[in-house]
């Protein structure tokens, strides 16, 4: 739900605020503001949504209160050798985590894609990259982690009980960092896009960045779970 109604709506308005801040900027002709402060100061509104995204937290802390109290059913997650901090670190990196990273991306878009409906056609392409990255695709299962938003597991099926769950590689621990470092690149992108200040600097952040970008993908993809679980229990649809 965050991901969708914040992170994916968040895209699209920051697109239109990019829009707007260009218009207000020519429109104002002798009023000196480089691109760059003007992308610094829109990557700072993203603490709008990602506040309302720590809202969302303040309901996933209850949500780990009623998971304590009630347990989910012992057919679906979690199971085996996951722990509680598995499930906080799923909920944190897809819940929270993606109502920041959907405004970022929507600064990059809005920064560098300039034909109409650019953001309605990236949103489209966030979200059928998504679906294929979700880890219904068994063969790109332990490579999902690199994908912006994933799940850790669901109701993959199995022959006989279509619905039974299963746990999927991956640790949502480091997964949270992969996003955090994917959002401060995401910054320095749209900042590459002034070539009218020195880029030096940024080259060098965002090569910094993409850097650890992929160690940090690397160790989600590795650590954690290594072995796709699946739950001993049959779903009650199993035949």
């Amino acid at each position: 739900m965050p991901a969708t109604s914040l992170g994916v709506f968040g895209l699209m308005v920051m697109v239109g605020l990019v829009r707007s801040s260009d218009q207000a900027h020519e429109a104002a002709g002798t009023v000196v503001v480089s691109e760059r402060t003007r992308t610094l100061a829109l990557a700072c509104a993203a603490v709008v949504p990602f506040v309302a995204g720590l809202a969302f937290f303040v309901w996933a802390v209850w949500a780990v209160w009623a998971y304590e109290t009630h347990p989910p059913k012992d057919f679906t997650m979690q199971f085996g050798g996951v722990g509680d901090a598995w499930v906080y670190a799923v909920l944190f990196a897809l819940g929270t985590l993606s109502t920041l990273g959907g405004p970022i991306l929507g600064l990059v878009i809005g920064r560098w894609l300039h034909f109409r409906g650019a953001a309605i056609l990236s949103s489209v392409v966030l979200i059928m990259f998504t679906i294929v990255m979700q880890g219904v695709v068994e063969p790109l299962r332990y490579v999902r982690v690199f994908a912006p938003w994933t799940y850790f597991g669901g109701p993959a099926g199995i022959e006989g009980d279509a619905d039974r769950w299963f746990i999927y590689t991956g640790s949502p621990q480091w997964y949270c960092l992969y996003l955090l470092a994917l959002c401060a690149l995401g910054v320095v992108l749209a900042a590459l896009h002034d070539r009218e200040q020195p880029r030096d600097g940024l080259f060098k952040l965002g090569a910094g960045l993409l850097v650890t970008a992929l160690v940090l993908g690397t160790l989600a993809m590795t650590m954690g779970v290594q072995d796709q679980m699946v739950n001993p229990l049959p779903s009650p649809s199993a035949e």
